[in-house]
Parts: C-alpha cells; structure tokens; sequence
C-alpha cells in the first residue's frame, strides 16, 4: 500500500476548539500499496459533467431540473427520512428515495441490483473494494478536486485514504466511531479506586480491574476485553494498526501482538476480572434474561464503541466517562468508518455528488446533524470548530470525550469495510484460528507464522483483483 502521506491535526482547548489540517502518517500504513491504499495525486481534470467552478457544489436554484435520485442505506425509514428531509430543504431540484431493493445480506443484494441494470445512484457500501472491484463506483477524485470545501482541507486525510486505491477516491466515510474504554465512576468511588488520567498505562488499567472485582457481589472489573485482542498491539508498537496491520502487511509474529494477546489472556484467566470467560447459563442466572450487566451497574470498565453512548446516557443509573486505550509505548485510537459511494452508472453524478457531500464533507450536513433533536450519531467527520462545538456540547457527551477526540488524526481504522480481502480473511483464517487458542487447543507461538502468512496471502490475493479491476 502506498503511505498516507497527510492528516488532519486537531487541538481541541475546553469548547472552543480550534482545529487545522497538517501532514502526518497516521494509521500504521505505511508504504501502502496501490492496490489497496493508493493516494496518487491526479489531475484537476473535471469529469464533463462537473461545473468548471463551483459555489460550494451550488448554482442558482431557478435553473435547475428536478432530479430524483435512489439510495441505497441500511438506516431504518425514519432516520433516511429525517436525512432526506433535511438534504432537500437546501437542494429543492434533488429528490432521495430509498432504495428498498437493497438489503441484507448488502453485498448479495447490491449484486443482484447491478445485474439488473438497477444500481442505485448513491450507495452505502459493506466493503469498498467489493464494489470498486465490481465496476460499481465512480472515481470521487475529479469531483473533489473542484469542490471548494473538500479543498480547504478540512476532513481527516487518514480517513479518506483507506478508500483510495490506485489513486483513486472510490468512497468516503460517511460515519465515524471510535473504541475507547467505558468507566463506571459510581464503582470507582465505591471501591476507592482512583479514576484513570487520559494517559494512563496497561499496568494501571489491570490495577483497576482486579480491584473493582468482587466476585462474590457479582461485580467485574472489566468486560469486553477479547476484542482488545486487534487493537492493543497498537499501543505496544505504534507502527501497527488493526489486527497489526501496518500499511503493507499483516505482522502477528510481532512480539507486540503476543504482549497483547498475553496481556488479555492474563486479564481473563489470571485475574479474572470479567464476567466474559463464564457460560451464558450462569452469567444469566447472575444478572437475569437479556440483561447486560454494564447497564445493570455491575462492571467496572466496558471496551465499546462510541456508538454505546446514547444508551448510556438513556439507560445507565450511574455516573460515566470514556479514557482511551491505556498506553504502552503510545497511545492510539481505534476508529470505525463506514462508507458510501456514488454509481459509475448514475445518469445523475453531479447531484448525486451533491448528496455524497452532504453525507460526509458537508458542513451544511453536519450542522444539521448536530441539532439537539437529532439522535446522537456519528463523531462529525470535518475539521470546524463551529461543529465540534455543537457535538461536545451535546449533553450525552461524556466528558473525556474532549481529550479522545485529539487522537483521531492519529487513529487506525477498522479493516473490515476498506482493507481487500479482509473479510474473507476474517471468516476463514483469523476467526478459526482465534477461536482455537481461545479454547485452548493451539498455542500462538506454534500458529503465528502461519496465521500472517495466510492472512497475507489473503490480501495479496483481493489486492492483485481490485488491481486488475480498474
């Protein structure tokens, strides 16, 4: 893969932020290839359907014609309505419709909508090189490259590149989630256990586990520790990403991997300070039918998602915060994107354009996102203070969010919806292996060098397919 060569920086100070782009490296991808992470500059070409120039992707109303476009979304009908809803108050001559044709299973849907000459004309996509290597999607870089607001700078530079192959931008992230670990402050101040600065280390994160255990209350230090397994490595040796990935290659004979992957296991089996190794039998007899045990007050620290935040906030009895993941030589933050993109076969392609923008770029779109009556969603995907002010503002917002926040430029991305091949790699080579030393039957230092070679013969594998797609 070819390097990131850029990211946005943001320094947040309280809620008045001021945020800039500048150049870093972030991800852990380097030297990426352009099979799968290409970020070639191209020329300023514009397709013949793009304006020479644009007023922030606008022209005057009255000249218009009323266009209606599909799209293709996972949303439930009324968050696409309240999406559409907005969209076409500021873009009369656009018209949204859903595209109920495509649902789940998405990939097998959006296949048999693309056999039938039906693709719709903007799509989110469950795996940007599936489509790109389909033919499917346009190439967002002649568009972007005329668009006055992409070009102030303002989104998160390693962001976008895990869509660009070959230099081409096929896709962008439409929604942002960052992992980060979950506290309890009710259960700190209980068991007097100090709450966590944002640096924190690994040693003091498993001091604080072991003594907000108390097995005989049913209390647990933590709980959602296995998936620490794929993005740990990368506060150990920052040169790696997700499931150590690097930019080029997959590295789990990295002895950064085997630090993390003991560093769990020792948490579990060891310490065992979450409920997590116990059989459903006996978690439900402890907690009740269909109860988690988080909301239910009797975990110390959960490692979720920024997606748990609005059930947090509606459904925990308790006081909350966030910390990043603890730091060993660094610390980095593990990020979630999900993508759309816009058909090559649209008749359309500027208004589809349009609405692509609004989805992910866009501050108008951001802004609208950030009103109070809109549910608490995505973390906004551009750089302006305006916007970051409304979302940590938002009173679901936990406090070290401030501090999270910081990290994004930095951050490594799940690879599940960019990186080729990773979801087949993840199915039949990294899921069986794993559940095999979970249970014990295998050991990592007999399994690992052939676990990264499988894993990157998986890759080289869809890399050389998109390669040979375009």
């Amino acid at each position: 893969m070819k390097k990131m060569l850029s990211l946005s920086m943001i320094m947040i100070m309280c809620l008045t932020l001021v945020l800039t782009a500048c150049g870093n490296s972030g991800d852990g991808n380097k030297g990426n290839s352009n099979a799968a992470n290409g970020n070639k500059e191209t020329g300023n070409t514009a397709p013949a359907d793009t304006p020479d120039k644009q007023n922030n992707g606008q022209t005057a109303e009255g000249n218009k014609e009323t266009v209606t476009l599909k799209w293709a979304t996972w949303m439930g009908k009324e968050e696409a309505d309240r999406y559409i809803k907005a969209f076409e108050a500021t873009h009369p001559h656009i018209k949204i419709v859903k595209d109920t044709a495509v649902d789940w299973p998405w990939n097998e849907k959006l296949s048999a909508v693309a056999a039938a000459g039906e693709l719709p004309d903007v799509m989110w996509t469950f795996g940007v090189p599936f489509a790109a290597a389909n033919g499917w999607l346009e190439d967002l870089t002649p568009y972007l490259e005329n668009d006055p607001e992409y070009k102030e700078g303002k989104t998160f530079k390693n962001l976008d590149a895990t869509s660009n192959y070959n230099g081409k931008q096929y896709a962008l992230p439409h929604s942002l989630f960052m992992f980060g670990i979950n506290l309890n402050l009710d259960l700190f101040e209980k068991e007097n256990v100090p709450v966590p600065p944002v640096n924190w280390t690994l040693d003091d994160m498993r001091d604080a586990a072991i003594k907000l255990t108390k097995f005989n209350e049913k209390q647990f230090g933590m709980s959602g520790i296995g998936g620490l397994r794929e993005t740990l490595p990368a506060s150990i040796d920052t040169s790696l990403g997700w499931n150590t990935w690097d930019g080029e290659k997959y590295n789990f004979t990295n002895p950064a991997y085997k630090e993390a992957y003991d560093y769990v296991d020792e948490l579990l089996y060891s310490d065992k300070v979450s409920y997590d190794i116990y059989k459903p039998e006996e978690i439900q007899a402890w907690f009740g039918k269909d109860q988690w045990p988080w909301i239910l007050g009797k975990v110390g620290m959960q490692y979720d998602a920024s997606w748990s935040f609005a059930g947090n906030a509606k459904n925990a009895k308790f006081k909350w915060d966030i910390r990043p993941i603890p730091t060993a030589t660094g610390q980095r933050v593990p990020l979630v994107t999900d993508y759309v993109g816009m058909s090559k076969s649209s008749k359309h392609k500027q208004e589809a354009f349009e609405f692509v923008k609004w989805l992910t770029f866009s501050k108008e779109g951001w802004m609208e996102r950030m009103k109070p009556e809109w549910p608490l969603g995505s973390i906004p995907l551009i750089n302006d203070e305006e916007v970051w002010n409304a979302y940590l503002a938002r009173p679901e917002m936990p406090p070290g969010m401030k501090e999270m926040v910081k990290l994004i430029p930095d951050g490594f991305v799940d690879l599940l919806k960019w990186l080729p091949g990773y979801q087949v790699a993840s199915d039949n080579v990294y899921g069986p292996t794993i559940k095999e030393l979970t249970e014990k039957k295998v050991k990592l230092e007999d399994i690992s060098a052939d676990l990264e070679k499988r894993m990157n013969d998986t890759y080289k594998d869809a890399a050389a397919q998109l390669e040979a797609a375009k």
